[in-house]
């Protein structure tokens, strides 16, 4: 998959966060704290977790980038 393709679907998951953080609904797809819970097995606040992960860095994390692709995969 390119890596464009993980870096846009971690953008929205990033952008699900923060709307979820403002107490808005997010837009479909998971979340941030979702993706990184599965990928890594650590439950982050949203507020770690978007200060932590860019969706750069996501992308370029096997962990993350597998969850995410198999998110891409039944999207």
């Amino acid at each position: 998959m390119p890596d464009r393709a993980i870096v846009v679907f971690a953008t929205d998951a990033r952008i699900n966060e923060r709307l979820v953080a403002r107490g808005m609904e997010p837009m479909n797809g998971p979340r941030l704290t979702d993706i990184l819970a599965e990928a890594t097995g650590e439950k982050l606040s949203s507020k770690e977790a978007l200060r932590l992960w860019q969706p750069d860095r996501m992308a370029g994390d096997p962990r993350v980038r597998a969850v995410i692709e198999k998110y891409v995969a039944t999207a």
